[in-house]
């Protein structure tokens, strides 16, 4: 499905290129409590030393029912404990996992990038404070078929999905090498977009994102996107009624 190309991000000035519209991009906030200091947390956090490689493999092509990256177990990346039975990765979901807190929401201006990307909310200096996770999410609406570009690089883990697809990844303990990923020709319509991103060591935490391509117009999802810890609340309260419903006796009327 896609196009990529590996390459270090150069920062450079070029008269003839077109200047890139600001998007506003949506961002949640999480804290993962992990092994800092000799200290007790998220067994894949901070229990892995710097640096892996990058993994390209480490998720599925597909998220999970609940919105979520799944773990490959066919990759070669260091094994998650953090997963579903099913195999989704549980780093940005507190109703599934005790070591996670979502610590807000707000809207972020393209491109997106902290190179010191620590709790609370990105503004700290270290994982003293628990270790930080993301999600970065927006849509948009192209009026003819189109390929996208978009980049991102980060420190550590990042997955980026496109219409429930994850088109690129950078598993493993490594630092921020951005690079562009172009994806085939897109259909017209709407396209919703989500970047998965955790620092899982203590050697750094940085997180670059945008979307390149220049006539490109992102706004919020419609209805705002749902936490990871909602859809699992919705799945587990859509089972709810349903049990409720097959235990219902119908009620029988005498002539």
């Amino acid at each position: 499905m896609l196009r990529s190309i590996s390459l270090v991000l150069c920062v450079a000035a070029t008269v003839a290129a077109p200047a890139l519209a600001a998007n506003p991009f949506t961002i949640n906030y999480y804290t993962i409590a992990g092994t800092y200091g000799g200290g007790s947390g998220d067994p894949d956090f901070n229990t892995i030393g710097c640096c892996t490689p990058t993994y390209y493999d480490e998720v599925k092509p597909t998220l999970g029912a609940l919105g979520l990256p799944v773990y490959n177990t066919a990759s070669t990346a260091p094994f998650i404990h953090d997963t579903t039975p099913d195999g989704q990765i549980t780093w940005w979901s507190p109703g599934l996992n005790n070591h996670v807190t979502y610590t807000g929401t707000a809207t972020v201006t393209s491109p997106f990038a902290n190179y010191n990307f620590y709790p609370n909310n990105g503004t700290g200096t270290d994982d003293s404070h628990g270790f930080q996770g993301a999600t970065i999410s927006g849509q948009f609406n192209l009026t003819a078929p189109e390929s996208v570009t978009f980049s991102f690089g980060a420190d550590d883990d990042a997955f980026l999905a496109l219409d429930r697809n994850v088109i690129a990844q950078e598993g493993g303990i490594h630092g921020v090498s951005a690079a562009p990923v172009t994806t085939s020709v897109l259909a017209a319509g709407v396209h919703n977009f989500t970047l998965f991103y955790v620092d899982r060591n203590v050697t750094g935490a940085g997180l670059y994102f945008n979307v390149d391509t220049s006539n490109i117009v992102v706004t919020p999802p419609v209805g705002g996107v749902p936490e990871p810890a909602t859809w699992a609340m919705m799945v587990a309260g859509f089972g709810f009624v349903g049990l409720s419903v097959r235990r219902r006796r119908p009620t029988t009327v005498a002539a």
